[in-house]
């Protein structure tokens, strides 16, 4: 498996979306019914506990169709 960096578009689209939905299910209902779903779809674990609990590394925006720009990749 390829190593993903923080610039990288999504590549899973489908696995994507499931996680989008637990994340309006955690922000709507809580954790628990959020990871119940994304357990029923099919997203792995480990990946879904990772955004559920990490809410520091949520993605501020989509990027699944274009990749971000070289300048946003930048550190101050």
């Amino acid at each position: 498996m390829a190593e993903q960096t923080r610039d990288d578009v999504r590549r899973d689209v489908t696995t994507a979306g499931f996680v989008d939905e637990g994340l309006k299910l955690c922000r709507r209902y809580g954790l628990h019914p959020a990871l119940l779903f994304m357990e029923e779809v099919g997203v792995p674990r480990p990946v879904a506990l990772r955004v559920l609990c990490s809410p520091d590394h949520f993605r501020q925006r989509d990027r699944r169709r274009t990749p971000r720009s070289p300048l946003h990749s930048c550190v101050a």
